[in-house]
């Protein structure tokens, strides 16, 4: 029998707006939790900055967010090119032994 996910219906605050959501249980969580970061870093970004308009602190808020995202994204490619590479390191001296 297939079992479908619980689905929920929720309001997310971001900026001083609600947005409605239609998201699975499991999600909820992740969800609460990334609007959260989201508002308080519009908040530090409000204070540091004095910026009062919520168009210009989302746009900041995005940049810092998608910098980071390239950052763990290069980060994460030249792990797996490290691992790659003892990977077959490993294989090359398993070779030579056999």
């Amino acid at each position: 029998m297939i079992r479908f996910m619980e689905k929920l219906n929720i309001k997310i605050p971001i900026s001083n707006r609600l947005y409605p959501m239609y998201i699975s249980a499991s999600e909820e969580k992740t969800i609460r939790l990334s609007a959260s970061r989201i508002q308080k870093m519009l908040k530090s970004l409000k204070d540091r900055y004095s910026v009062k308009d919520d168009q210009d602190l989302l746009a900041m808020c995005a940049l810092q967010l998608c910098v980071k995202i390239e950052k763990l994204e290069s980060s994460y490619m030249e792990t797996n090119k490290r691992v790659i590479m003892d990977i077959e390191n490993i294989n090359k001296n398993i070779k030579e032994i056999f």
